[in-house]
């Protein structure tokens, strides 16, 4: 069937796969089926509506609404939600079944779950099982890390995003196992290395893109089990450490020509038209070990999957972002993991049979709640008994689909961020007019993080002073205040890279440009003109080819 988006007016599919699987996952209760009604948006929009309910990155300080105290929090100072610190939000003091209400039928569902949401605390940051790691939200298992998200297992990162099983490095995005990188963007098992992009097995290496098993090389791109290679070309070991002489990566002006020299080598990559490794009967792009998967992307180790995008061993799910940890049987989530049977839910974890609900963990048989952990058979933040549940729920459902909301995710207005604090405003950014008119908050920026420059930085790290860490930057690009810290003076200068000139935001942007945007596209092999599909946008420079010439003569 052929549905028109009801937020864009784009045309879209909703297959009979997709009604199948609504069919597969709509709870039937005393022999009752209650259908999940099809998507009423279309695949991006409803990726966009997810994004809009998970802030990756944006801290603030402000205090706890709970203890007084000062804390670090995804939640900014003006934030209309109540916020408590991460420790007594997870410890046994607090109690969200204090929270709970009656069902109101006189009102919609989403009113009320609204209502519960402004009441309730909600935790400050995601940081679990971690040292010396409180500028950081959602990680798990690192130490000495500042401004990272999505990162686990790591020690020593700073401004990354996902790193994962990495250390000592800086302003990365997607690394993993890899220590002593700079600049570097998708690179796996990587060491002592700035600027690679998408690369494998590199150490000792610059500017290099789409390498694999490489040392000492510098400015390459499609090599593999090279050494000591200046522009893709071979040299002795006396010469390359000549020429790789002409280039100080300590020098701001050098680094700017070497960025600049790059960008137009870059252009002229060959460049594979989907990466899909060990697939099979699946669609999408960036898919590493997948079966039966249609229009998934950043998806690995996954089965009978829909509309996934960045989800790590999920099975039988459709319409997710960012989950993993052998989920099954989950619908329109964001942040789902280890979880079953689990539809329209944010950061849900190790959870069973669950229904429109936030933060919860350890739990089974819940509908709309928020911050339950170990409970079951609840409604709303208050406690049932099994029976209870069973008679109370397919009231709820059916006062749901008399108001057009079952099988409908939460309204842009219970996102807990503004739209642009998420993900969402980095892959779909947005003017204000259009989030406001759409039913998101906005954060204006704070004047005070526009101050002027007082600080001269020199063109070369090695006569940068221990006086800049007092010292306030300005961005180049957006004006916006940034400072440099400690450790990270101190890795710039063990590294020998430059001083930054844009804020963290800015960075981050940069680094994420450098990705190709989930959506496919039929081109031609540039190599065989055969039919291909691929995500690079129309108009790249680069030579796309299909798989078997690429590996023909990249390998």
């Amino acid at each position: 069937m052929t549905n028109t988006c009801a937020n864009c007016s784009a045309g879209f599919e909703v297959t009979q796969a997709d009604l199948d699987f609504l069919a597969k996952i709509s709870p039937e209760i005393d022999g009752k089926k209650y259908l999940f009604a099809p998507p009423d948006i279309c695949p991006n929009c409803r990726q966009q509506r997810r994004m809009s309910f998970r802030n990756e990155r944006k801290l603030y300080y402000r205090k706890c609404d709970v203890t007084g105290k000062d804390i670090i929090s995804i939640f900014a100072p003006d934030s209309p939600h109540k916020v408590c610190e991460k420790d007594y939000w997870y410890s046994d003091e607090f109690d969200p079944l204090e929270y709970g209400r009656d069902y109101d039928f006189d009102k919609p569902f989403f009113q009320q779950f609204k209502e519960l949401e402004m009441m309730i605390p909600l935790p400050s940051i995601r940081v679990e099982r971690s040292e010396n790691c409180d500028f950081n939200n959602d990680m798990r298992d690192c130490s000495n890390c500042y401004m990272c998200s999505r990162t686990h297992m790591s020690q020593n990162l700073l401004y990354t995003y996902r790193g994962n099983k990495s250390s000592n490095s800086a302003d990365c995005m997607q690394i993993t196992k890899s220590d002593g990188l700079y600049q570097c963007v998708e690179c796996v098992n990587c060491n002592n290395s700035k600027y690679l992009f998408f690369c494998s097995e590199c150490s000792d290496s610059a500017y290099m893109m789409d390498c694999r098993n490489c040392m000492d090389c510098f400015m390459c791109t499609n090599l593999r089990n090279k050494r000591y290679c200046f522009l893709n070309d071979q040299l002795s070991k006396e010469d390359y450490y000549k020429k790789l002489e002409e280039f100080d990566t300590g020098s701001f002006n050098m680094v700017k020509l070497a960025n600049e020299m790059f960008a137009g080598i870059k252009k002229k990559t060959i460049r594979r038209d989907l990466m899909t490794v060990n697939c099979e009967n699946s669609t999408g792009d960036n898919l590493f070990d997948c079966k039966n998967c249609h229009m998934c992307f950043g998806t690995q180790f996954s089965e009978d999957g829909r509309y996934l995008w960045d989800v790590k061993l999920y099975k039988d799910s459709m319409d997710s972002y960012s989950g993993g940890r052998d989920s099954e049987l989950i619908y329109y989530t964001t942040a789902v993991a280890a979880s079953y049977n689990v539809q329209f839910c944010l950061r849900t974890s190790e959870c069973r049979d669950v229904l429109y609900s936030f933060f919860i963990n350890s739990s089974k048989n819940i509908f709309g709640c928020i911050g339950l952990k170990r409970n079951e058979y609840c409604i709303l933040n208050k406690q049932y008994s099994k029976e209870e549940y069973e008679a109370l729920l397919p009231r709820i459902i059916e006062h749901m689909q008399s108001t057009g909301e079952w099988g409908k995710f939460f309204p842009p207005g219970i996102s807990p961020y503004s739209y642009n604090e998420t993900v969402a405003h980095e892959y779909f950014p947005l003017a204000k007019d259009r989030v406001v008119g759409m039913g998101y908050r906005w954060q204006e920026d704070d004047p005070k993080d526009f101050k002027a420059q007082t600080y001269q930085i020199p063109d070369n790290i090695k006569d940068v002073n221990e006086d800049i860490i007092d010292q306030t930057l300005a961005c180049e690009n957006c004006g916006k205040n940034y400072k440099i810290i400690p450790q990270e003076l101190a890795f710039y200068k063990k590294y020998n890279v430059i001083i930054p000139r844009h804020c963290v935001d800015c960075r981050h942007l940069a680094r994420l440009a450098t990705k190709n945007p989930p959506n496919l596209r039929e081109s031609k092999c540039k190599q065989c003109s055969k039919d291909i599909t691929t995500t690079f946008p129309e108009g790249t420079e680069m030579q796309i080819y299909c798989k078997e010439c690429y590996l023909d003569k990249v390998t």
